[in-house]
Formats: structure tokens, sequence, C-alpha cells
């Protein structure tokens, strides 16, 4: 009697990893007995006229490639947000470029080795599950305004993800994808350029983080007319910030001096996790008494 494995996988209830592991034995099965494994295939097509240059295409390959990155990074490590990409991070969820035929490039994904596989039997590559992790967070369609608001509720390492899309659309044109995965349904996803401004104002809207810190350091310089301090922190490196009217005489007092300052520390961050330089702020300031000065 044949066994409908895949039918078996589907109908395998609950999300403890006894679960998960009876889920991918069954699909294991019925990849190996009932039917023969296809290549996952993603397609990205480059909406807009056909004479398309180089860089919009550059553009929109190397966006794609780093969302897929900063995805698989939180599918390795959930607990870890990351707002910017790094190498080892691309070499783990690569996207690997098979050809292109007018607007449409093809990409592939890399041969799963035994560490990398997310399913037992080495069908599912961690750059194949990101991309439709990635796929999950983008707009079904032009008018699927739901899913637009939904990426303002992701975490922050999403967020960042699919500004990278995003600014790339923006830049240049709507894109439209659709990937044929080693297992399961086809999908299909869409940006269109009004969908991406929409989101790009949202994504780069700011929030204020407010905090206060104190440093001991040396009191390198001041600019009276600019309002401007300079401490040397003496665990290393150089604040510079804005200061009151009411210190400036007792900044001058203790200039080349070791002192105690206090800090109103301000840092702007976009909704998307892109953080800005801290903004320094000196509330006070306290000479540091040494015994030569008693």
């Amino acid at each position: 009697m044949m066994m409908d494995f895949r039918r078996i996988a589907d109908e395998i209830p609950g999300g403890t990893w006894l679960d998960d592991l009876a889920r991918a034995s069954a699909m294991a099965a019925h990849w190996k007995f009932e039917r023969t494994a296809r290549s996952p295939l993603l397609r990205v097509s480059v909406m807009g006229p056909t004479n398309l240059d180089a860089y919009t295409f550059s553009d929109i390959s190397r966006a794609l490639q780093d969302a897929t990155a900063k995805v698989g990074h939180i599918i390795r490590n959930p607990q870890g947000e990351i707002t910017y990409v790094q190498q080892a991070d691309r070499d783990k969820a690569p996207l690997i470029q098979r050809g292109q035929a007018g607007n449409t490039i093809f990409f592939g994904f890399p041969e799963p080795a035994p560490d990398d596989a997310l399913i037992h039997d080495g069908i599912e590559t961690l750059s194949e599950r990101a991309v439709k992790e990635l796929c999950d967070f983008l707009p079904a369609n032009g008018s699927d305004d739901g899913a637009l608001d939904a990426v303002l509720l992701q975490r922050d390492t999403v967020r960042n993800a699919v500004s990278d899309i995003v600014s790339a659309v923006v830049k240049n044109t709507g894109i439209g994808l659709a990937l044929t995965p080693t297992a399961g349904e086809d999908l299909t996803r869409s940006m269109t350029t009004d969908q991406a401004k929409v989101l790009h104002s949202s994504l780069r809207e700011s929030r204020e983080e407010i905090g206060y810190e104190t440093v001991t350091g040396r009191l390198d310089g001041v600019r009276t007319r600019r309002r401007i301090f300079y401490l040397e922190r003496e665990s290393g490196g150089t604040i510079q910030g804005a200061v009151a009217p009411d210190l400036l005489d007792q900044i001058k007092e203790n200039l080349d001096r070791p002192v105690t300052a206090r800090l109103r520390v301000v840092r702007t961050t976009t909704i998307d996790g892109r953080r800005g330089r801290p903004v320094h702020e000196l509330l006070e300031i306290t000479p540091e008494v040494s015994l030569f000065d008693q």
C-alpha cells in the first residue's frame, strides 16, 4: 500500500520539537519515495522599462541579499537583533544569481551542508528559509495595505530588512518576487514604488531615547560662542556636546583639569532600527580633588 507522506506531515498537530521532527521525517520520506526533488528558485521581476541599467539591478540584488542575510541571522539566533548586516551573515545565507532574462533576475540557493540544512535530510537551506520568511512580510499585491501596516509591528531586524528593499524600490522601481520552494506552494509577492514610498516615510519616523551618564575625565577645551565643550574621557576617547551658558565660567576655571561630569545623552532611532549619533549636553561638573589641592 502506498503511503501519502506529504499528507501525514500536514496532519501532524502541535509545535513541539517532537512534532517538528515527525513532520521533518515524513517530509523526508515524501521526497525520497514519492517525488523527485526540484531545485528552489527565486525569480525577481523588475517593473518598468526594458532598458534599465546595471545599477538598478545591482541595487535591487544587494538589497535582497542583505534583507535575506538579516532574516537568516534571526533564524539562527532568535534573540539577536541586528540593523547592520555583516559579511558572515551574507556567507551563511547567500543568494546565488543563476541568470537574467530581460527584466527578470533568477536566484538559486546553495547546496545544503549537513550543519546548514533546516530539514534534517538536507532539503531546505537557511537561505531558502530566510527568503520564505521575508516573503511573509512583503505585500501580496499593489493593494495589500494591511501588509504595510503589519511591517511596522515586526521586530527591529525584520523592519530593517524590509527597509533595505523599500530603499532600493524607492530609488529605482517596483519589483515582483516569485519563489518556487523546495517543498510547498509557490509564493508571489511584490512591492510597488507607491507602497515603498509609504513604508519609507513610516520607517524613517524617529523617536528620541534620553539617558544620563556620569563621566570622569579632563576638560580639554570649550568654544564659548558656540557653547561646545570637549571632555577627554579617563577611559579613552573624547566627548563633545552642548553646554548651558551658566556653566561656561566654571568650565573655564577647570580647563585641563580632571572633573566628574554629569551628561544628558539624547539618541535618535528610526522605526527601522537605524540609530543616530548620541548628542551630549553638559548638566554639571565637579572638580576632582587631588592631594596637591588640599
